[in-house]
């Protein structure tokens, strides 16, 4: 590893370094670099010779001098948040340039599959996002920012915990297994990008449909999302840019619990006698007790970038480092980025984009349940120091101080490439791609004891050890011309991959001391186990983009792919997919002066999906399974039969078609974008129950190709942009809306054609899977009221537990009794609607910057208040619980537990919301006093997240992501935060 990083270090000392020098007779040329916004002079702007490294840079007013030599034949003018010009010199002696602000528009370059392609040229869905609005969240992982940004897209967090990753979900869920994205970073394909420093990013493209997504084939069901870093630009004078930031975390609302005086007389209702003396109580208000009041967040990133004659580069340094709310939970990462490019000859060229990422992460207990449960009339510790033993699920301060559990490690992610052009119109380019990590985790926990039900005996330790190789290696052709009315890119490829992940772990009890923590055959108990997986995968691709006099447009795209999760005769998947566009408004015909750009376009095509375990088609052995034989009863190790193993599993293939349409008014100040997609998963693979004569007791599961899903729905992109004098704004408004429908059950393996999700660890499960429903739907009891007497219990069916004062459940099938078949859909943890607002303002050096976000229609399983295995403490709404005929038609009973506590719409909540996710102001230091520093450019800005959350759920986030199986369910999760935070940007 350090090897690595001084070849690197040297390597970027030996760019930084290069020049050349050219003698002859000089010229001397002047002029003034302006802003086309305000007309203004823009200073320390960069001015130089194209394909050398001599220049300067503009004075405060903009004015510059530079001196050419006999062959100097390009100025380049160049400036932070602008688009380069380059001028041609001839006889000129006095060169004025405008610049234009770097704006998204219809001739932006968008980063698809293997390729780039102009905007107006695109016949597919996707949506770009530039590297600056990314770093506008100060987050661990840059998927975060993308919240509100992008229409079809979903951003969840599952914690606010140091560290996590947000769910990502595009156009819907699809599949049972894992529905996530995946990201290609610099063309190696990866899973998660929790490892980049988003300040390292130059744009983000999110590939929805599948025209766009084909080139990945077997990957790409669930969405593609193409993250390109930043690479060296400037040729001339090095950019150098430092960014520091402090940020301060604080939870966003606290829950409404009771107090000390109201539980007590809560319990005395169930418990007469429990506290006699409510005058005595002393109230403990856990959560402040647990949460810190302020939690910081620093981040600072380095960077440099520039380029000579025939390289260019770019190297970045970030730290990041962030407290959590919870004690004992904090992530700090320290990454580098070096990309460089080498042009060997006007035809080969050479690079490589590395990525280093050094993490060390703790990870508190999940006591967030167990500060809600706590009693408030029990003390946090004892007079002389000691921890309470508190009555309701443990004191939650003991469990953080004996809790210590860390993990830390190094990831590299990178490729290494070469092109060659030959014959005019052909690139070959070879590509090999690494992801590699290596991690160790530790949980260690001494003796203490706080109650019977809150101690430890022996000290424990574990340790575990991970490791993932996986390598990528592309070889692809490009042809491309455009003659005529006639443009042709096509390419040709093919790629082998393989993954590889090893775990060891190990356990054991009785340290020799606490402060040498390691295992030993000291150790009593010890425990030894292993994982293991290891899948490759080889794939042909070709795509050909034909454009016709600007205006017709076709893509095809097939791509086969075979891979190792599957047997032989099910190995090969062939994914195609085609596209066509038309630019009305570049036609003759099309004469309407309002509308600068007018295209439709429509695509249809096959992705597929093998993200299932690599085992799957194997029967499998457990192991451990010893027993104890013989008089002296000995226990003899032992193995029996594991888990089923279907063979004939094949590709998941998810079918999409996509109708687009772009318009843009008033020379595209105004742009609009909509899309509908309809897209059917079809084969998904699923565990299904099996009868019991397959064996490991009354049932087992087994994978099987069974189900369908259906997802559906209408997306918009729109934006406005103007400018007056010297203020310029934009208006942005993203939305989109999804119908998920599960299409096919289980019909032809025979086995039940519903499947049970959500469980809360009580053994109830509070999901289903269901034909003609949303997957992954609420499943309890409808609710029509509270008994109110005797009679009216009589009058309706009820279960036998039940008695005045308890809910009146639904008979939903109307045969007069309330069973477990009377549980039917509650709700659905799937938006209606998703939408995002965002405006930008520039005046005279100040900016400002808002994004909000909405999610409309889902609903919550609040599952942290559902679950009652004991006497613990209530939220407020229980003060409204019934209390005698009349008082509360519904709030039942007060209880500790029992059948009011089975799944039922109690605990459904509206999980819409509305957030000011984002608000930034900016200030750019004026020209005089930047002169002075000898800085080109200087923002502070002051910045805020979560600012303001409007819902009316009561839990700390109407954020409630996670798998399939546990979307929308609350089980306590780590509260998200609001972030208020203060920072510098400078380059120089």
């Amino acid at each position: 590893m350090n090897r690595a990083k001084y070849s690197l270090l040297l390597l970027t000392i030996f760019l930084f370094g290069s020049f050349s020098l050219v003698f002859g007779q000089p010229v001397t040329v002047t002029g003034t670099v302006t802003s086309s916004e305000d007309d203004t002079g823009l200073p320390a702007a960069n001015v130089y010779i194209k394909g050398t490294t001599r220049g300067t840079v503009t004075d405060l007013d903009g004015n510059y001098r530079i001196t050419l030599q006999p062959g100097d034949e390009i100025i380049v003018f160049s400036y932070i948040g602008y688009q380069d010009r380059e001028v041609t010199v001839g006889n000129q002696t006095e060169i004025n340039v405008v610049l234009e602000p770097e704006r998204i528009g219809i001739d932006e370059i968008v980063v698809i599959g293997y390729g780039t392609v102009k905007k107006s040229d695109l016949t597919g869905s996707v949506a770009s996002v530039r590297g600056e609005d990314l770093i506008k969240i100060p987050a661990s992982s840059p998927e975060q920012a993308l919240q509100g940004k992008v229409s079809g897209v979903r951003v969840t967090s599952n914690s606010g915990a140091p560290g996590s990753a947000p769910t990502v979900r595009i156009r819907g869920v699809g599949t049972f297994g894992n529905p996530d994205p995946i990201f290609v970073v610099d063309g190696v394909i990866l899973d998660d990008i929790t490892f980049l420093n988003s300040s390292d990013i130059e744009s983000m493209e999110v590939l929805k449909d599948a025209s766009s997504t084909a080139m990945y084939g077997s990957r790409g069901a669930n969405g593609v999302i193409i993250v390109t870093t930043k690479q060296g630009r400037r040729e001339g004078k090095p950019v150098i840019n430092v960014t520091g930031g402090l940020d301060i975390q604080t939870i966003q609302k606290y829950i409404d619990m009771l107090e000390a005086r109201e539980f007590a007389r809560t319990v005395n209702k169930i418990n007469p006698g429990t506290f006699n003396n409510l005058d005595a109580l002393e109230n403990t208000d856990w959560q402040r007790e647990v949460y810190r009041d302020f939690a910081p967040i620093q981040n600072y990133q380095l960077s440099v970038n520039g380029g000579g004659e025939n390289s260019r580069y770019y190297a970045g340094v970030g730290y990041y480092n962030q407290q959590g709310v919870i004690p004992k939970s904090d992530y700090q990462r320290l990454s580098i980025k070096v990309n460089n490019e080498y042009l060997l000859t006007d035809v080969i060229r050479f690079g490589h984009n590395l990525t280093f990422s050094l993490f060390d992460q703790q990870n508190a207990p999940n006591i967030v349940a167990a500060t809600l449960r706590a009693w408030p009339t029990d003390p946090p510790y004892t007079g002389d120091g000691v921890f309470f033993g508190n009555r309701g699920n443990g004191n939650p301060l003991a469990s953080i101080e004996y809790s210590n559990n860390t993990r830390n490690g190094i990831r590299s992610v990178g490729n290494f490439y070469g092109d060659v052009r030959f014959l005019k119109y052909f690139t070959f380019r070879s590509s090999f791609g690494i992801d590699l990590e290596y991690s160790d985790g530790k949980n260690f926990t001494p003796v203490f004891f706080v109650t019977p039900q809150q101690q430890n005996e022996e000290t424990r330790l574990s340790k575990d050890r991970f490791s993932r190789e996986n390598w990528l290696w592309e070889n692809t052709l490009h042809f491309y011309i455009d003659q005529n009315d006639h443009a042709l890119d096509a390419i040709v490829g093919y790629t082998s991959q393989k993954f590889s992940t090893e775990g060891l772990s190990g356990q054991g009890r009785n340290l020799i001391r606490d402060n040498i923590q390691y295992l030993s055959n000291d150790l009593t108990d010890i425990l030894i186990g292993n994982s293991a997986s290891l899948k490759t995968m080889v794939s042909y691709l070709f795509r050909a983009n034909y454009v016709f006099r600007d205006r017709y447009l076709l893509t095809t795209t097939f791509r086969r792919d075979g891979s190792s999760v599957f047997i032989r005769e099910n190995r090969w998947g062939n994914f195609p997919s085609f596209a066509a566009g038309w630019r009305i408004s570049e036609e003759e015909f099309f004469n309407v002066p309002a509308i600068s750009n007018f295209k439709v376009r429509g695509s249809w095509g096959v992705v597929g999906n093998d993200k299932v375990d690599t085992n799957e088609r194997f029967t499998l052995i457990q192991n451990e399974m010893g027993a104890v034989f013989g008089v002296n009863e000995i226990l003899y190790p032992g193995s029996t039969y594991g888990t089923s193993g279907n063979p004939l599993i094949r590709w998941e293939e998810a079918v999409q078609a996509n109708g687009g349409i772009e318009l843009g008014f008033l020379n595209n100040q105004l742009l609009l974008e909509m899309d509908y997609y309809r897209k059917v998963t079809r084969d998904i693979l699923i565990d299904l129950p099996l009868p019991g004569h397959f064996g490991n007791g009354s049932f087992t599961y087994m994978k099987f190709n069974a189900a369908d899903v259906l997802n559906s729905g209408f997306e918009f992109n729109t934006s406005w942009r103007e400018t007056r004098g010297d203020f310029s704004y934009e208006i942005r408004a993203v939305g989109s809306t999804v119908h998920n429908e599960v299409l096919k059950m289980g019909e032809q393996t025979g086995a039940d054609n519903f499947l049970l999700l959500g469980s809360l660890g009580n053994g109830q499960n509070v999901k289903r899977v269901a034909i003609g429903r949303p997957i992954g739907y609420f499943y309890g009891y409808q609710i029509e009221g509270v008994f109110q007497n005797t009679s009216e219990l009589e009058a309706y069916p009820h279960l036998a537990a039940q008695g005045v004062g308890d809910f009146r459940y639904t008979d939903v099938n109307n045969d007069r009794e309330i069973t477990t078949d009377d549980r039917t859909l509650i709700g659905s943890p799937i938006p209606d609607f998703i939408f995002g607002l965002g405006l930008s303002a520039n005046h005279r050096g100040f900016s400002l910057d808002i994004d909000l976000q909405a999610e409309l229609g889902q609903e919550i399983y609040d599952g942290k208040d559902a679950v009652r295995a004991g006497q613990y403490n209530y939220q407020e709404r229980i003060l409204d619980a019934w209390d005698g005929e009349g008082t509360s038609n519904t709030q039942p009973r007060v209880t500790a537990g029992g059948v009011n506590y089975n799944q039922s719409e109690w605990f459904i909540y509206d999980g819409s919301f509305f957030r000011i996710r984002s608000l930034t102001l900016g200030y750019d230091l004026p020209k005089n006093l930047l002169n002075r520093l000898m800085v080109q450019r200087a923002n502070i800005f002051l910045r805020g997240t979560n600012v303001l959350t409007l819902a009316q759920y009561t839990g700390y986030t109407p954020e409630i992501g996670g798998n399939v199986s546990q979307n929308g369910i609350d089980s306590g999760e780590y509260p998200v935060t609001s972030v208020y935070g203060i920072g510098i940007n400078l380059t120089f």
